[in-house]
């Protein structure tokens, strides 16, 4: 496989799972249940997926970089992607700690709305870098 093709299956995993974590925690939230295993679990898988979206993004650029390069928002997504990871450790420690304190729910929950909402602008300027700038050139 090339390494250009590595990257795209785990970006829509570290979609999936921040969102499947958003609304299972919603759902804690309005019915004001403690958050569960599944809740922890996929807060980690969240955490991982990011990371991991984030080398692969880093290994697949390598063999075309001299042409993302010239392409305005590979910068914004390159820059987003390295935010993305930290984010999501640094939200991963908030919900460790949160298993010993309910005080940072309010916080998590904030951290976590904004998190998937970047998640989704990072996705879109993926999108773009792909098919404005590379796919719809390449068919004209």
């Amino acid at each position: 496989m090339e390494t250009i093709a590595i990257h795209p299956p785990f970006t829509h995993f570290a979609i999936a799972f921040p969102l499947m974590l958003l609304i299972i925690h919603l759902f804690h939230v309005i019915n004001k249940k403690e958050l569960d295993s599944l809740h922890l679990l996929l807060t980690f898988l969240s955490a991982l997926s990011v990371i991991v979206a984030t080398i692969t993004g880093i290994i697949a650029h390598e063999p075309i970089e001299t042409k993302l390069e010239e392409i305005k928002a590979f910068g914004y997504h390159q820059k987003l992607g390295l935010l993305l990871a930290l984010y999501f450790v640094i939200l991963a420690i908030v919900r460790i700690i949160m298993t010993k304190t309910k005080a940072l729910n309010l916080v998590f929950t904030i951290l976590l709305i904004i998190g998937v909402v970047l998640l989704f602008i990072q996705g879109k300027l993926g999108g773009s870098i792909v098919y404005e700038n590379m796919i719809t050139p390449w068919l004209k």
